[in-house]
């Protein structure tokens, strides 16, 4: 079903948004879509850090590479010994030498594991990753660097995105376009078996299943996802930078949680003010 927003209820998410943004310490962006159309955004082509949401489109890339049968999601991908550190279990697992292409692919989204991301970067190549990437119409986005590479991050060579640009990739991986439907399924299963939902779900219903990607380093707080309610994925991308409280700089949300978990709820709100048969197929 593709949904037309009035513009009355579209303007008045942007100002709830920008709101937000505006009373909200650091720098906040937000961007919403829904089947293949920008809704809102707000600072939505401000570039930030991409921190872990650059692994959505990380996975985009190795299930188009199945689809066009140039690679199994049951081939073996052999764990490196230098184990990246950071969010995931990998780098406690020292007797782990191999997991299946799929389980990767789990691993990078549902835990964040910055070993099976470098894992995948190394399959697809780091260049050629970052051309396929920007080729999807994500343009402002850069993966510059393997995930938790000190001296690279120390050297300028950040991995770098806009909310647009990550509302953009999980619209696509939300419709029918990019990728045929049995690894577009397994995209969004992955999704939701997302494990840290401290963040877009936080303040959402048992009635909205939220399938998403976090990512966060130091003073930067992001949560990607899509919405589903009421027979509709509704995309949403929240990043924050330049956030200076304690837990922000540390381990852990904080007052980033609360900011963008009011987000989430405040796009479901606006959704659910258009009136029956507004929408078109």
């Amino acid at each position: 079903m593709t949904t037309t927003w009035p513009q009355d209820v579209a303007d008045g998410l942007r100002d709830d948004l920008a709101q937000l943004a505006d009373r909200s310490a650091g720098n906040w962006a937000f961007s919403v879509r829904e089947s293949g159309r920008s809704v809102v955004a707000v600072h939505g082509d401000v570039v930030m850090s991409a921190a872990s949401t650059i692994k959505v489109a990380l996975m985009a890339l190795v299930l188009a590479d199945v689809a066009a049968g140039k690679r199994s999601l049951d081939e073996p991908c052999q764990v490196p010994d230098d184990r990246a550190g950071g969010t995931g279990v990998l780098d406690v697992l020292p007797s782990v030498r191999s997991i299946r292409l799929v389980e990767t692919l789990e691993l990078m989204i549902g835990v964040s594991d910055n070993t099976a991301s470098n894992m995948i970067i190394d399959m697809l190549g780091l260049d050629d990753a970052h051309d396929r990437i920007i080729a999807l119409g994500a343009r402002s986005t850069r993966l510059r660097r393997r995930l938790m590479d000190t001296a690279a991050a120390l050297a300028g060579r950040d991995n770098v995105t806009t909310a647009d640009d990550q509302a953009l990739v999980l619209d696509l991986l939300a419709g029918p376009g990019l990728l045929p439907e049995p690894q577009r399924r397994l995209a969004l299963d992955i999704l939701g078996r997302q494990q840290f939902n401290d963040r877009l779900p936080a303040a959402l219903g048992s009635d909205v299943t939220c399938r998403h990607k976090t990512g966060e380093r130091p003073g930067v707080r992001h949560d990607v996802g899509i919405l589903e309610f009421d027979g509709r994925q509704v995309i949403l991308a929240a990043l924050g930078s330049q956030l200076s409280d304690p837990t922000s700089q540390g381990s852990g949300t904080g007052p980033a949680g609360q900011i963008i978990a009011t987000a989430a709820r405040l796009v479901v709100t606006a959704a659910r003010e258009i009136p029956p048969g507004e929408g078109g197929t």
